[in-house]
């Protein structure tokens, strides 16, 4: 698998969104907000032949501290190393572009693992995050 940077068709980020479970969606609007150019972000995906199966998007305010806004492994694909190569991909593009850090959030679990795997450090523990009733950590990670 080839990773794409700055996908064109947003149709196709949409349609893998759809193929979450509903808790793990994005608010449409707010995702079609993510997915505009801006030069405060960032995306990175994964392809299988033709079906997007993982993403990261990155954003930032500041010059020294890249956010992660969403990152997600389908399914279907879940449990191949998939989630741990985004997340190099994107600490190497970070690292590339002159970052310093790397914030964001991530569900207690097989997500946080990856983030800790890669030298998270948690900041807040949230135990039910946007009222989810999950646990959620904030994390940051120097590249």
């Amino acid at each position: 698998m080839s990773p794409l940077y700055k996908l064109k068709d947003y149709k196709e980020t949409i349609k893998f969104e759809k193929e979450h479970p509903k808790e793990l969606r994005w608010e449409p609007g707010y995702k079609l907000y993510m997915l505009q150019e801006e030069k405060n972000f960032q995306g990175i995906w994964l392809r299988d032949k033709l079906d997007l199966v993982g993403e990261i998007l990155l954003t930032w305010d500041s010059t020294n501290i890249l956010n992660v806004e969403s990152f997600t492994v389908s399914p279907s694909h879940q449990g191949k190393g998939l989630g741990h190569e985004l997340v190099r991909l994107a600490i190497e593009w970070g690292t590339n572009s002159d970052f310093e850090f790397l914030t964001g959030e991530a569900r207690k679990g097989p997500s946080w693992k990856i983030f800790e795997n890669f030298g998270a450090t948690p900041i807040l523990t949230y135990k039910d995050w946007n009222g989810t009733k999950e646990e959620y950590k904030s994390f940051k990670i120097e590249l």
